[in-house]
């Protein structure tokens, strides 16, 4: 797609984003939306409340509702901020679909970061330790020099998880725990794959693994640059999730002898995953999944369930896989097994790209998880989208692109409007297949879990609200909004799961006035249903996996209740019935709610863990193109006041909300964005552009 670049000053250099440029082919008109809905501006009998500009007072009238940024040094750095500052100037609150989708992902982001710091690092830590020295003991016992050397490249991946789980000066010494020397070349392999992790400056030949890695992905992003702990966890688990033991060749870089050489170290592995090492991958795996989903590679239970066929026990000895004809089994077994749906290995020159799933089965410790999202991305890329011809390529995706196959006829019309996408071959037929098999709901490839229920919610959000609505909320501008939330919160998914969801790649405070009309609330009931029914799920998962403590339940039935109580009100605003007095003081005090929600404290000591972010923009990095070199960035901004001239008690007034912020952009790979980075770029006035389409009514101070 056409692009420009901008190269801007962040907090670890410069930093080159490029943002794609729209390409117009022409009109196009949608059918089923209501032109933009004029107001009379003389008739909000609250309009001198707030000072807008002759040009956002103009985009007011029109359609009857603007988004505009704060004025410089007055910008709150969060939702809540943002209704407590409406709520000091006496207007009525515009309770926004965007403003509960954020405060879903605080206590989301926020109650998965504590559970990883107070639990899921020490298990990680017990597995690795258990691993590592199940790895020595297969040294010492076999005598096959192959097996050996094999075992002792084991021991280093498992030393290289150690080191980051427990700082680089712990890389397991020369004596181990029983007394016995460990080979020096161990503490060599480690010093030297640990040195490329902590650099994370890009793809190079793994010294223990012998393919080309991308170390970019090792850099600490999202909550995870918040503590050295999980830093250290990021790192660590990244390691599991993104490093593959792989059972078949790929070009050029695992040849065939490697592939063996690699099946036979994942049974080494697979086959030492019991007791307590086995518990405590459990104890990872298990809650993560259902927050985000199953591996999308091999796991231990597959790699098991071949060898107790193959070997008629799921422990063969380490000389056992001296056997040529039963490591043969055991791959044929493995690849009648299911392929990953996304890649995120580095692009081969030269590979088979119509088989290319097929050839990528590799076992790892702790998989990346399969997410719907990223399989649409790899569906809708390069070699599936475009030619092979210089600039033929879909090199890369665009946000834009999940909400298309999500069912959003407005994401679809920017894409080929805007963006002229429908010029790639495949492109159409691809978003047709993908949203197809969307709407099938198969289990393979729309699982049940908090994930995919978040992305439920998006689909709510993107519908056109029911008879009974104001008729600005059914125009087609409005949409558009609605389509920009939804992007939004996707981004803050990404962020908050970026640790466990596999990316896909192109291979190759009290006081104030109380208004007289407490304001009004986004009609959409199902979307507030299925945030109940999200944060209820997540409430009972916790509970089931002993996971949750005092502070976090009562977050979660307070987002519970206020999803009710929301769902109450915005089906008897549907109806025209009158408000309850306890549901007009909670559009009133909504402000209060979101602070409730954000405030975490430690009940046993009486602090909190790491901080929550002070600021509340993101950045997340979706996609690897080993192409361009580039990674997809999704950022959100500082969040805007969205004012809407609303029939409330019957009078028109201008009733304030928030909304999302959205940006698109991408960087090198070895650039890949922090929030801290992202939010200084924001701060110095350097941001990309946010997309053309959203001016139609976000409007700068």
């Amino acid at each position: 797609m056409p692009s420009t670049s901008t190269t801007v000053a962040g907090t670890a250099g410069t930093t080159s984003i490029t943002v794609p440029q729209a390409a117009p082919i022409g009109p196009y008109a949608e059918p089923g939306y209501l032109d933009p809905q004029p107001v009379d501006l003389a008739a909000i009998i609250n309009l001198g409340t707030v000072p807008l500009s002759d040009a956002q007072k103009q985009v007011l009238a029109r359609q009857s509702f603007v988004a505009v940024t704060a004025p410089a040094g007055e910008q709150p750095w969060k939702f809540w901020q943002l209704y407590e500052t409406s709520r000091y100037q006496g207007l009525p609150l515009l309770v926004t679909t965007d403003s509960v989708l954020n405060a879903y992902h605080s206590l989301f982001d926020t109650l998965l970061q504590r559970m990883e710091e107070a639990a899921l690092f020490d298990q990680a830590v017990v597995m690795t330790e258990a691993l590592y020295a199940a790895a020595f003991d297969q040294w010492n016992a076999a005598t096959d020099p192959a097996i050996r050397e094999e075992a002792l490249q084991n021991m280093a991946y498992f030393a290289v998880a150690e080191s980051l789980l427990k700082g680089r000066e712990s890389v397991p010494g020369a004596v181990t725990g029983n007394g016995t020397a460990a080979p020096e070349n161990v503490l060599e392999l480690v010093a030297a794959e640990v040195a490329l992790i902590e650099a994370a400056a890009g793809t190079a030949e793994s010294p223990i693994l012998s393919y080309t890695e991308d170390y970019s992905q090792y850099k600490p992003r999202g909550h995870y640059a918040r503590s050295e702990l999980l830093q250290r966890y990021f790192k660590a688990i990244m390691w599991y999730g993104h490093t593959g033991f792989f059972i078949n060749p790929r070009v050029p870089d695992v040849s065939e002898e490697e592939a063996v050489s690699l099946t036979r170290r994942a049974i080494l592995i697979a086959s030492s995953l019991v007791g307590p090492a086995k518990t405590a991958w459990a104890a990872i795996y298990e809650p993560t999944a259902f927050l985000v989903g199953r591996a999308d590679d091999l796991t231990v239970d597959d790699m098991q369930a071949v060898l107790t066929k193959v070997f008629g026990t799921a422990q063969p000895a380490p000389d056992a896989l001296a056997d040529s004809g039963k490591i043969a089994a055991v791959r044929e077994e493995l690849n009648k097994l299911p392929a990953p749906k996304i890649l995120s290995a580095t692009v081969r020159q030269g590979g088979d790209t119509e088989n290319r799933e097929e050839n990528e089965r590799s076992f790892r410790v702790m998989g990346q998880r399969y997410i719907p999202d990223s399989y649409a991305f790899q569906q809708l890329v390069w070699a599936y989208v475009g030619e092979d011809v210089p600039d033929g390529k879909r090199d890369l995706p665009m946000g834009l692109d999940i909400m298309t196959v999500l069912g959003s006829d407005q994401a679809y019309r920017i894409e080929k409007q805007d963006f002229a996408q429908d010029k790639y071959k495949n492109w159409e037929a691809q978003v047709e297949k993908v949203n197809r098999e969307f709407a099938e709901r198969t289990t393979d490839l729309w699982p049940a879990n908090l994930y995919t229920g978040w992305l439920e919610a998006l689909r709510q959000v993107m519908t056109v609200p029911a008879e009974g609505a104001p008729d600005f909320m059914k125009s087609r501008v409005w949409a558009r909004k609605s389509l920009n939330t939804a992007l939004g919160s996707w981004t803050e998914l990404r962020h908050d799961t970026i640790l466990y969801a596999k990316q896909s790649v192109t291979a190759e405070g009290d006081g104030g006035e109380e208004p007289e009309a407490p304001g009004y609330v986004e009609p959409y009931p199902a979307f507030y249903a299925k945030i109940a029914e999200l944060a209820t799920t997540l409430r009972e998962g916790l509970v089931d996996y002993g996971l949750i403590e005092p502070d976090a339940s009562n977050k979660l039935e307070a987002m519970i209740s206020l999803a009710d109580t929301l769902r109450s009100i915005a089906e008897k605003e549907l109806a025209g019935e009158e408000l309850a007095a306890d549901e007009r003081v909670t559009i009133a005090e909504y402000g209060h709610y979101l602070e409730f929600l954000e405030q975490f404290t430690d009940s046993s000591e009486g602090r909190t863990l790491s901080p929550t972010a002070e600021k509340s923009p993101l950045v997340a990095d979706v996609h690897s193109s080993y192409n361009s070199m580039t990674a997809l960035e999704e950022a959100t901004g500082y969040p805007l006041f969205l004012y809407a001239a609303i029939e409330l008690d019957g009078e028109v007034r201008l009733a304030a909300g928030a909304s999302y912020s959205y940006y698109e952009f991408t960087v090198p790979l070895e650039k890949r964005l922090t929030d801290e980075e992202w939010i200084a770029i924001l701060d110095s006035g350097q941001a990309p552009p946010r997309p053309a389409w959203t001016g139609a009514w976000i409007v700068e101070r």
